[in-house]
């Protein structure tokens, strides 16, 4: 089997996507598609699953021409697509989610049937989810894996991944490429959209590297590491990690109430976190769909209440300076979540729409002004767009840039979900030098994470979670990096 991608260029507005791609893919070799974020590899992949129609190039499946902009042609010629943000019906059951939408099972199906079908499925790739779950209560890598299965239900040969791990825990991820290596074999083709290099090394047989939409090089694999790291970013990435911002520390406390999760000191009772320097920032670390994600948006809901110490003058004994808890008001509570277009952004809406929705002030807008504020924020926050873009059409990297860009400039409490997951090191770096810039005046940032180097390198103080459970918080100071994955993992030490 062998896909034929030639000559594909797609423009949005002022944004060259792609730039005339020419591409070769034959079953039995995983193949890797690389870049940095913004780089056009999404944009590739949805070109080839008829998403996006190109402005110009064809596509042949076993020498057979594509039609182009169409998903049903797609589909008729076998091709299914796992995007990094699960394309499901969260209302829905397991079961319902494979009968919805589906042609395989006809108009007279059999549930009983179905269910064995599913359950066979599930038994060879090692799923253990019971089929009347909701899709809403299951992890982004629950929902990753069942649609994996509904895209092999629908007789898909040519299976393309478009960053799919982000959500994957290590046993899931273990799990599916295990299934993909069997795939491959059986003749399916396999594309890998990805910026890690572990996973590709792994996991791949061949690559082909993209910058700027355009079609670097294609490479076998294994290939030098500091090679492709040139290719991709052509050295751009190193200058932005050497850029360390210093905070402002100031003698300003905050108070964490801790009560809801439980956690107790040595002697029974609960400890709150208090946290000695207002604009520090507090890492949230656990494997994925640990406690670490909920955790943050509990901040959010008020379900756990974070308070700052006010100083006050007390008129007795001298004017006696004494320090009160006060709330933290709603409205200064900053959130950004991991699943940027389900929760965050507003796919269908430009960068204006966004800023426009984000200002405060008259009920009447001046699409002029917002258009200069647009721009602004675009060249602040280096995003590769223009104000008329649509959201859902920037890369992973530019949507969390526009999810940080459209935070109110007042001080408040930063609560950042998975700032960075997703992302290439250079978008990574660009984000956090965006968040340690914020920082600076902000209240705090706390943010959550299931990378441990990530949590390391940016965090003053560190909550670990095991499952639902805290098992430490602690400055970094005060802790070994080492230990955390020991931590994370439910157990105190190595011991």
């Amino acid at each position: 089997m062998k896909i034929k991608i030639r000559n594909i260029t797609k423009r949005f507005g002022y944004v060259l996507a792609n730039n005339d791609i020419d591409i070769e893919i034959s079953s039995k070799k995983i193949h890797a598609l690389l870049g940095e974020n913004g780089a056009g590899k999404s944009t590739l992949v949805k070109i080839i699953s008829g998403h996006y129609n190109p402005d110009s190039g064809e596509i042949f499946i076993n020498d057979k021409k594509l039609e182009l902009g169409s998903t049903s042609s797609s589909l008729k010629n076998g091709i299914g697509i796992l995007s990094q943000d699960p394309l499901d019906f969260q209302n829905l059951s397991i079961k319902e989610s494979f009968i919805a939408g589906s042609k395989k099972f006809g108009e007279n199906f059999n549930e009983k049937k179905i269910e064995i079908e599913i359950n066979k499925a599930f038994k060879k790739y090692e799923i253990e989810l019971s089929l009347n779950q909701k899709i809403r209560s299951l992890s982004i890598g629950e929902r990753q894996q069942i649609e994996l299965i509904r895209l092999l239900f629908e007789n898909s040969k040519i299976i393309i991944l478009d960053e799919p791990t982000n959500g994957f825990s290590l046993n899931q991820r273990d799990l599916v490429f295990k299934m993909l290596k069997t795939l491959s074999s059986e003749g399916y083709i396999v594309i890998l959209v990805s910026h890690k290099l572990d996973e590709v090394f792994e996991l791949c047989q061949e690559a082909t590297i993209l910058k700027s939409g355009k079609k670097i090089k294609t490479i076998p694999i294994p290939y030098d590491k500091n090679k492709i790291i040139d290719l991709m970013f052509q050295g751009e990435q190193r200058k932005v990690i050497q850029k360390k911002a210093t905070k402002k520390n100031t003698s300003g406390k905050i108070n964490i109430n801790l009560s809801k999760w439980g956690f107790s000191s040595s002697r029974g009772y609960i400890t709150p976190l208090t946290v000695y320097n207002e604009g520090s920032i507090i890492g949230v670390v656990g494997l994925q769909g640990s406690g670490a994600d909920l955790f943050i948006r509990d901040i959010f809901d008020k379900k756990i209440d974070v308070q700052r110490f006010i100083k006050i003058t007390a008129p007795v004994r001298g004017n006696m300076v004494k320090e009160n808890l006060a709330p933290i008001p709603k409205d200064d509570n900053y959130y950004t979540p991991s699943d940027r277009l389900e929760r965050g952004l507003f796919g269908e809406l430009t960068i204006n729409e966004h800023v426009a929705l984000a200002s405060k002030g008259s009920k009447l807008i001046s699409w002029k002004s917002i258009n200069n504020s647009s721009n602004n924020l675009i060249e602040e926050y280096e995003i590769k767009g223009n104000p008329n873009i649509l959201a859902n059409q920037l890369s992973g990297g530019n949507q969390q840039k526009l999810q940080l860009a459209l935070i109110p400039k007042s001080p408040g409490l930063l609560l950042l979900e998975q700032p960075t997951r997703g992302l290439d090191v250079k978008s990574t770096g660009s984000v956090w030098e965006k968040i340690i810039e914020r920082s600076k005046s902000d209240i705090s940032v706390i943010f959550s994470t299931t990378d441990i180097d990530e949590v390391w390198e940016y965090s003053d103080y560190i909550i670990c979670f095991s499952g639902e459970n805290i098992t430490k918080i602690s400055s970094k100071g005060s802790m070994k990096k080492d230990d955390i994955k020991f931590l994370i993992s439910g157990l105190e030490s190595r011991k």
